[in-house]
């Protein structure tokens, strides 16, 4: 393939949305340039990853943004000055390795992500075609912030789009004149707290004329990123990729995520990790579940013991909020999330008042006046409803609580009818296997909405669910149903 034939291609995969780009890998969540850092960014759905590459000094080219190791190994080491054999006795701090580029194209080619290959070190883009010529990859784009070693792979006719890199200041079309490049790529994010009211319809139609598609700057801000979506630009880098890999739904079908114990098919369940991921990548709502703790303490865990998600042993109730908050609750899902521990109901309540977000409480073991009272001590009784395999929580909290949304299950009912008239839910919540889907134009006439529960990640299945319009769905693969409904949304 030619490199205007892999330029439209990159161009058209941004045709509808710009692509998502994971500096450096989810540089956000896991250590910068590291096989853990891009594995992470694929699992959050990132089309391509930012990888900086350099060369050792017997000519290794590997994978790093620094020449000196003292930011990610704490070692004051050049990497420019060691052998590559030298290089594999440093560890960094997540324990890998510096990595190859060879290693991180391999990854690439096994995730299906691409590679914007910025050169960080002379010569180093010498050793990425020649790696590429023995292991063959179309989804490819390099860049330099320095346009002459651009302008040098134009002359050797370099088969992958070019870009250049364009600081605060410095006129974007004179650098890629200069560099011969076929993408700007505009680093301002320090440019302003707005910065992309830069991009003016002026440089815009600019580039436009020009045929220069624009690249943007790693951004983690949200409301950037809104406003940089909407933006004739095919790509935006960040650090956090579930900002712009995430769920925005279309007026037409407004379906709601409710995420089953957060986002834990990217994070331990029931963690603030899994609740952040999870309102970033555009969740209105987290599921979590609470059991009560021998000091009386409301702690978000499922289990009414701590055995399978902690380090700890024992009851919930037999374990004091201290050793709970304390413990490790991320372990047993990956090593790198060590430091996440079990969460008090209260820390949940706040965190979804920082993101605007609502919660679903799943009742385990808990006092009904107290979960109440924190609930209304946060002034968050609109942002919470609730549900309990225990009838009798939601029988008191219908009766002293009136102003508390319960959610029921259809399957816990004989007809629909008995349902309302037994416990006149806020929300009604249907198997898609066992209950009857045809009953959602009821319950809204009732002005009951609909949560759809589906566990899978069947595209496929998803589709189908989606043409039902639900309110709501409550979901294990945030990300998934996000591809289905992109799918939905091209067939309508």
């Amino acid at each position: 393939m030619k490199r205007q034939q892999r330029l439209e291609k990159l161009v058209n995969q941004a045709n509808q949305l710009p692509l998502c780009v994971a500096h450096r890998g989810a540089s956000g969540h896991k250590l910068e340039n590291t096989l853990e850092a891009f594995a992470y960014a694929a699992k959050l759905h990132a089309e391509m990853w930012e990888i900086d590459v350099r060369l050792t000094a017997d000519g290794v080219c590997v994978v790093s943004h620094d020449d000196n190791l003292m930011h990610t190994a704490g070692i004051d080491v050049d990497i420019s000055k060691v052998s590559y054999q030298t290089l594999q006795e440093y560890i960094l701090f997540n324990g890998e390795q510096v990595p190859t580029f060879k290693q991180v194209l391999e990854l690439a080619i096994d995730t299906d992500c691409g590679l914007y290959i910025e050169l960080k070190g002379e010569g180093a883009s010498t050793e990425v075609l020649r790696t590429l010529q023995t292991l063959p990859y179309d989804n490819i784009c390099i860049g330099s912030f320095i346009p002459e070693w651009i302008a040098e792979l134009n002359k050797q006719d370099c088969p992958y789009p070019l870009s250049v890199l364009v600081r605060v200041g410095d006129c974007p079309f004179e650098q890629a004149e200069k560099a011969k490049a076929d993408i700007i790529h505009l680093c301002w994010e320090r440019a302003s707290d707005t910065p992309h009211k830069l991009l003016t319809p002026a440089l815009i139609d600019k580039a436009q004329s020009l045929n220069l598609p624009i690249m943007i700057w790693h951004e983690e801000r949200p409301n950037e990123i809104e406003e940089l979506i909407k933006m004739p630009v095919i790509g935006i880098c960040s650090d956090l990729p579930e900002l712009i890999t995430g769920y925005r739904p279309d007026p037409s079908n407004p379906v709601e995520l409710v995420l089953h114990r957060g986002a834990n098919c990217v994070a331990p369940e029931n963690t603030q990790a899994s609740a952040i991921i999870g309102y970033r990548m555009g969740a209105k709502i987290i599921e979590l579940d609470l059991n009560t703790s021998a000091d009386g303490k409301l702690m978000v865990i499922h289990d009414l013991t701590a055995d399978r998600t902690t380090n700890l042993q024992g009851l919930i109730c037999e374990l004091d909020s201290h050793q709970l908050t304390k413990s490790d609750a991320g372990s047993w899902f990956d090593k790198s999330f060590k430091q996440e521990n079990v969460k008090l109901f209260s820390d949940y309540l706040m965190l979804s008042a920082n993101f605007d977000g609502q919660l679903y409480v799943e009742l385990k073991e808990a006092n009904i006046d107290h979960v109440m009272q924190e609930v209304i001590q946060h002034d968050a009784i609109e942002r919470c409803f609730f549900w309990s395999f225990n009838s009798e929580y939601l029988d008191k909290i219908s009766t002293r609580y009136p102003d508390a949304k319960l959610m029921r299950r259809r399957q816990d009912f004989a007809s629909l009818a008995q349902l309302v008239e037994a416990s006149k839910p806020a929300i009604i919540e249907y198997d898609y296997l066992i209950d009857n889907l045809d009953e959602f134009s009821q319950c809204r006439d009732l002005g009951i909405k609909v949560m759809l529960r589906y566990p899978g990640s069947d595209i496929k299945q998803w589709i189908e669910l989606i043409k039902l319009q639900p309110d709501m769905v409550n979901i294990d693969y945030p990300f998934a149903f996000n591809k289905a409904y992109k799918l939905w949304l091209a067939q309508e």
